[in-house]
């Protein structure tokens, strides 16, 4: 059986020592995927963790209230992520972080579900621009000289104090001190909130500011999260390269019908609203907006207002900004 305890959990902050040190292919195809409630996201993965179904039980039990404008199913998909399973079985975490730091993705594809909800739910959180502390055993200085990708789900905290009540305030050990411009904090959504939890995504993009070593045996290597030079994470709403004059967006889990009201934000700042929109009830497979847009624009995002998981919310779909086709609609399905 699990052990489910009120003990923090500090294993996922503590390996940054597991990221690979190279480059690695993107991380996507799991955008494709419908949004799904959680006990079927983790359908496909059900046989590599143990009482699986435990777990996703006590993550929706404790995510009926979600804060951030988060669906329950959205909160407890972030939920389940941060519980800890009890030795010696292996966290959810655990093997997750360990394929997205793979070299091959085929791995990755039963978990495309799991991660279609759980990168929705982070993606529609505020992201934070702040300095976050992260720790290892060790010394790792020497591997941290040039710009690096950390292909993981990365667990910082905003105290330094729990980092070092984390990683120990003794032996040999490694301190990141990171500026990021995407955090999320996830401390309303997490099994454990006293970890006050921020959540670098999979592909975040690092720059080496400095290091240094003010006492003995302790090592502090300075980050700085940069734009990449191209997406190693495809979002997932919707791919960011528009190739196409048709979208593709998953459909919402409608009671009964309603209208889609969309918006269109294009790069020069203005505003245009859907020049049509069709009723769309529980029956309907296929949603055809046209925006009317009488000549190409660079398109920053579409708003979707959609009633999913029978909660009214607001979706922001980025699509970029080198849009260079005229966008005629959108394809909304299930």
């Amino acid at each position: 059986m699990v052990s489910i305890t009120n003990e923090i959990s500090n294993a996922r902050f503590l390996d940054a020592n597991k990221e690979p040190h190279q480059m690695l292919l993107p991380i996507r195809g799991y955008e494709k995927e419908a949004l799904l409630p959680l006990e079927e996201t983790v359908k496909p993965i059900n046989e590599l963790l143990t009482d699986l179904d435990i777990m996703v039980d006590t993550a929706k039990q404790n995510s009926k209230k979600p804060a951030d404008g988060l669906t329950s199913n959205e909160s407890a998909a972030i939920h389940l992520y941060t519980m800890h399973w009890e030795e010696p079985n292996v966290s959810l975490y655990t093997i997750l972080n360990n394929i997205l730091r793979s070299k091959r993705r085929e791995p990755l594809k039963p978990w495309f579900r799991y991660l279609k909800l759980l990168l929705t739910a982070l993606f529609k959180l505020p992201s934070l621009k702040t300095i976050v502390w992260r720790g290892v055993q060790g010394n790792l200085s020497d591997q941290y000289d040039d710009d690096i990708v950390w292909w993981g789900f990365s667990s910082c905290t905003e105290s330094l104090d729990v980092t070092e009540r984390f990683v120990g305030k003794s032996g040999i050990r490694t301190l990141f001190t990171i500026e990021c411009i995407n955090g999320k904090a996830i401390r309303a959504h997490s099994f454990y909130k006293e970890e006050s939890e921020i959540l670098l995504l999979p592909g975040t993009y690092l720059r080496v500011v400095g290091k240094s070593s003010p006492a003995k045996d302790l090592y502090i290597i300075h980050l700085r999260e940069t734009p990449a030079p191209r997406p190693y994470l495809e979002p997932p709403f919707i791919s960011t390269t528009l190739d196409t004059s048709v979208v593709t967006v998953s459909a919402t889990t409608m009671k009964a019908p309603v209208k889609q009201h969309i918006t269109i934000s294009t790069g020069e700042g203005l505003s245009s609203t859907a020049a049509s929109a069709k009723s769309m009830d529980q029956q309907s497979k296929r949603f055809f907006i046209c925006f009317g847009l009488g000549k190409p624009c660079s398109v920053v995002q579409i708003c979707i207002l959609s009633n999913y998981d029978e909660k009214w919310q607001l979706f922001t779909v980025a699509l970029g900004s080198n849009c260079k086709r005229r966008l005629q609609s959108v394809v909304v399905k299930d």
